[in-house]
């Protein structure tokens, strides 16, 4: 540009630069012939960093005249601002940034910065392509996470590498760079098994080492140990010894399912377990899967004795329903104990005289029993269990069978007894030897157990029991009796003895039983008497026997015999009215009852001599004759023992003993 000219024509103008801004010199340059202003080429105007005015004083004269005046200018210099930069980055990591796949969205990444030096003008910051996951700010320049980034999604990459582009306002300059990411794996993924909840049923008598279950369990973490998964069984102390988990299978063992247990049965018979599936990630998760086990009850054992054979002892006298014992099984099968007894075989008599509570296995009596018939008994018990199956199954029962051994003691309540009942016998006088052997003998004792002595009509001792061994003693007659008595005998005469046996020699007094027998001894002189006529008679001799019996000990009937025997005695009784009354209907009525009374026999015939009869049969035989009105001679002791007392009676209410001729019915009191 020109800056000035001189007037006169033809006259050239120098121009000098007299001052200038600071370092203006170095951006502009001044022609001096011409005074044209310009830009030079070094250094360059950078309006961001230079003065953004410049003011230069420049001179002109006279080319050539240097004492002519010159004249001055200033000339002002504006730099104008222009889009001349390019944003620069002031940081990118070398590095990859390493994020994990459970952050938050929005979480920010990273916040990159961009500069331009261009006064005034402002960055903007935009991904070169698309990245799934990612935002960032165009202002701001911060990376955050825009949705969910999951390790195990097979869409999402587990590494990026982010293009950035910076730029400035009017999009003339800008840059580009690139950041890492790299997705690391977390533990956020729970164990998942293809079942958490197993219900399974076996019986108890499954074998060890079955196999109960295998679990299938896997892990959705992508990477090592976050899917690792390790089995944890979970048991109390009552399965601890019953199950075992190898790998993934749980088994049966050590030890066998066992239904039958008290703590079993608080449990409702199932077992129930857990197991822990875990994986190795830090911090582990975990997931638990439950079973359980139901039991099913089988019926595997037999009833159990406590002994091999069971014996009870029994007296023979014992009532109905008393207890003889008790068998005592035990089953281990649940529920415990539920068994049912039942005599299933044995001696148990005609009619049987046992029976067994099924509940309890008591035995009791169940009909009279009698030693001397039968000493013991031998049953066979059958011991059941029963309902030790989940349903009722008879072909699936289970039993046992022991022998009992009942022994019926022996009770004396049987007195002795003498067959016959009594005798009579026919010696002559003076008799030196035994002549006649009791026959006795009891039920309940040995001969040798049985006590004989003479009670009644031993007038003198003149007669003695003789027992050389242990078989029933011998009668036989004293010296004292043949020397004083028998010396002068001329008449036959009637000895009656009453002998008492007695059983339990040498036992309990008060437990012993007696019973009596009458011996009639018929005594004849040494020498019989011719008859003086020609009549044949035969001894018409009165003989009387009586059978006494005194009770040291009687049994004690119960209510229900002593009616039977109260109607028994009513019935006999009546029985012999009837006969009475037949034999005397026909006598007048006085004489039934007052035998010496003679009204309406006036004209009857009396009686003066007595019927012969004949001699008792088990009596030998007499070869003399006697006077047909004879009478035995009694000695005394012996003259009010006429009549006979063939039966006994007891009144069932006073309990009062009676003796009685079934003949006459006569009675007489015992006690």
């Amino acid at each position: 540009m020109i800056l000035a000219r001189d007037p006169d024509p033809g006259q050239e103008v120098e121009f000098s630069i007299l001052s200038s801004t600071v370092n203006a010199t170095n951006y502009f340059a001044l022609d001096s012939t011409n005074g044209i202003l310009s830009k030079t080429v070094e250094p360059h105007l950078d309006y961001e960093t230079n003065l953004k005015r410049f003011q230069i004083v420049i001179a002109a004269r006279t080319r050539g005249n240097m004492s002519l005046e010159s004249c001055t200018g200033t000339i002002t210099v504006n730099i104008q601002n222009v889009n001349d930069e390019i944003p620069v980055f002031a940081y990118l990591p070398d590095a990859p940034i390493h994020i994990y796949e459970n952050l938050p969205l929005g979480r920010e990444l990273i916040k990159l910065t961009a500069t331009d030096r261009d006064i005034g003008d402002s960055v903007h910051y935009e991904f070169v392509g698309t990245f799934k996951g990612f935002s960032i700010n165009d202002d701001s320049g911060v990376i955050t996470i825009s949705q969910p980034l999951d390790y195990e999604d097979p869409v999402i990459p587990h590494s990026w590498i982010l293009k950035i582009r910076a730029y400035d306002n009017d999009r003339v300059h800008s840059t580009t760079g690139t950041v890492t990411v790299i997705l690391q794996d977390v533990n956020d993924n729970l164990p998942q098994c293809t079942q958490n909840l197993y219900v399974i049923e076996f019986p108890e008598n499954i074998p060890i080492e079955t196999h109960l279950v295998s679990l299938i369990c896997t892990d959705q973490d992508g990477t090592d140990p976050n899917n690792n998964i390790t089995y944890h069984l979970i048991m109390d102390k009552f399965s601890n010894e019953t199950f075992s988990l190898i790998n993934n299978e749980i088994k049966i063992g050590p030890n066998q399912l066992n239904y039958d247990d008290f703590v079993f049965a608080g449990m409702q018979f199932k077992y129930t377990l857990f197991v822990r599936v875990s994986d190795g990630g830090n911090p582990k998760l975990s997931t638990i899967i439950t079973i359980i086990l139901r039991v099913i009850r089988i019926n595997e054992l037999n009833p159990i004795g406590n002994m091999p054979a069971f014996t009870f002892s029994v007296p023979e006298n014992s009532a109905m329903d008393t207890l003889i014992g008790r068998v005592v099984f035990t089953d281990a099968d649940w529920p415990f104990n539920n068994i049912k007894y039942t005599i299933d075989g044995g001696n148990l008599g005609t009619h049987s005289k046992f029976y067994i509570e099924p509940n309890t296995g008591m035995i009791k009596l169940l009909d009279s029993l009698d030693r001397e018939v039968q000493a013991q008994y031998k049953l066979t018990v059958r011991v059941t269990d029963i309902n030790n199956d989940i349903e009722p199954d008879p072909l699936r029962q289970r039993s046992s069978a022991v022998l009992v051994t009942i022994n019926v003691l022996n009770i004396n309540d049987e007195p002795p007894i003498c067959n016959p009942p009594h005798l009579e016998k026919i010696i002559y006088a003076p008799a030196k030897i035994p002549f006649l052997q009791l026959n006795c003998s009891d039920k309940d004792s040995s001969h040798k157990a049985l006590s004989y002595s003479i009670i009644r009509g031993n007038t003198n001792n003149w007669f003695t029991l003789e027992r050389p061994g242990v078989d029933p003693p011998s009668l036989a007659t004293t010296k004292n009796f043949q020397h004083d008595v028998f010396r002068g005998i001329q008449e036959p005469t009637t000895f009656q003895l009453l002998i008492e046996i007695t059983d339990e020699l040498g036992g309990n007094k008060a437990s012993q039983l007696s019973t009596t027998t009458t011996v009639i001894i018929h005594m004849l002189p040494w020498t019989t008497p011719q008859p003086t006529t020609a009549t044949k008679t035969t001894i018409a001799t009165t003989m009387t026997t009586s059978i006494l019996m005194r009770i040291s000990y009687y049994w004690s009937p119960d209510n229900w015999i002593s009616s039977v025997i109260t109607i028994t005695s009513v019935l006999f009784l009546m029985c012999v009215y009837a006969v009475a009354w037949c034999l005397f209907k026909d006598a007048p009525g006085c004489s039934r009852f007052f035998p010496n009374c003679h009204q309406h026999q006036m004209n009857q015939p009396s009686i003066t001599t007595k019927e012969i009869i004949e001699i008792p049969r088990n009596i030998d035989s007499l070869n003399c004759q006697q006077k047909s009105n004879a009478k035995p001679i009694l000695l005394p002791g012996n003259e009010n023992v006429a009549t006979i007392y063939d039966g006994r009676a007891i009144d069932p209410v006073t309990g009062k003993q009676y003796l009685f001729n079934s003949q006459t019915g006569e009675v007489m009191m015992l006690n």
